[in-house]
Formats: structure tokens, C-alpha cells, sequence
């Protein structure tokens, strides 16, 4: 019966096989491949399910650094005027984030377009120390009306909201912003209730 559904041990088989095969390399599963690997082990997706919605997923990548001079609110203007322009081409959206000299940004669209982009931008002399944060496909756009919002925010909700994407934990600190916590939601963070 080559044609009958795998059964649960033979999908944690295969789930496990491919987790082992890829395990420190760059075809290792991100956080959402992971969720619908973890689906089709439950057998709630079958395998061309998960392919579907990989093939219909929107890329990101999250980052942050450190702005070199520190920027102004003329150089931030020009920079968003830019990026706007290019983006609304490239059918990318995203949001940047600016506090006392740090830089976070997620970009989301494409693969290729959203990788080409974030090459340049990991070239871009206006900052250095750029570090990845998270990369991968996701289920959605979260920011699918703006082809790059942008706001100042507190310093220590953006190290918190940092600090909580890195290592999947809740942030030490309320965060208050809500395009921050939009960030939040998208990396399957709950909000804090704040009240």
C-alpha cells in the first residue's frame, strides 16, 4: 500500500529523520516550518498541505544595529523615502524602528527580493554591527500596508522585544508600542496584559 497516509510513527519517523539530516545546516527548519512539521506529525496536514503553505508563504527577516553617526531625523526621512519607493516596486513591506542609535527592522515579501534586499542592506555604510535576528517564511504578512513603517520607540522596550524574539521568551518589561507588539504577535509571542 504505497499509496495509503503515513501513520503517526512513520510521520514522527520522517519528521525526526529530516530535523537529524538538517540539524546545523541551512535547509534546518525555521519556526514555521517547524509549526507545520509539528502538524503534519499530529497528522492534522498531510505533506503536499505543508508544501502548499510553504509555497504561499511570505519571507522575513528581522534584524537590528547600530546607526553610524547616529542618525537625524532628516537622514531617517530619507532613508524611509527610499526604502518607500523601492519597496512599493519590490512588493515588500515591513517596519523600522529607531531608539538612541539602534536600528530593528523586519522585511517581509519574496524570498529572493527580501534576501537581495537584506544583502544590501548588511552593506549599507548609514550602520554596522547588523545582526540577524530571525529569518524564514511565516503564514502572513504583518505588515501588509506599509511598504516600511518606521517610529521612534522607548530604548529599553526595543532591547526587551530583541531580547524576546531571540530566545522565544516573554519580555522582562510591559511593551507598550503597538508596533512592537505586532512584532510580538508575528513571532508568536503573546502581548503582556497591560492592565
Amino acid at each position: 500500500m504505497l499509496n495509503s497516509p503515513p501513520d503517526e510513527a512513520s510521520r514522527r519517523r520522517l519528521v525526526a529523520a529530516a530535523l537529524t539530516l538538517t540539524e546545523g545546516t541551512p535547509l534546518a527548519p525555521k519556526r514555521y516550518e517547524r509549526q507545520l512539521l509539528a502538524h503534519y506529525e499530529a497528522g492534522t496536514l498531510t505533506l503536499d498541505e505543508v508544501i502548499a503553505l510553504l509555497d504561499i508563504s511570505t519571507y522575513h527577516v528581522l534584524y537590528r544595529s547600530r546607526a553610524t553617526p547616529a542618525a537625524t531625523e532628516a537622514n531617517l526621512q530619507a532613508l524611509l523615502h527610499q526604502a518607500r519607493t523601492h519597496n512599493a516596486q519590490q512588493q515588500i513591506t515591513g517596519l523600522l524602528c529607531y531608539s538612541e542609535g539602534d536600528f530593528v527592522q523586519l522585511v517581509e515579501g519574496p524570498e529572493t527580493v527580501v534576501r537581495r534586499l537584506y544583502a544590501r542592506i548588511q552593506r549599507d555604510t548609514r550602520h554596522t554591527q547588523v545582526v540577524t535576528v530571525s529569518d524564514g517564511p511565516g503564514p502572513q504578512r504583518w505588515f501588509v500596508d506599509w511598504h516600511m513603517a518606521c517610529g521612534p520607540v522607548d530604548a529599553l522596550e526595543l532591547c526587551q522585544l530583541v531580547r524576546a524574539v531571540e530566545k522565544q521568551v516573554l519580555p522582562l518589561v510591559p511593551i507598550e508600542d503597538p508596533h512592537l507588539q505586532t512584532l510580538l504577535h508575528a513571532f508568536g509571542l503573546p502581548t503582556p496584559d497591560l492592565s
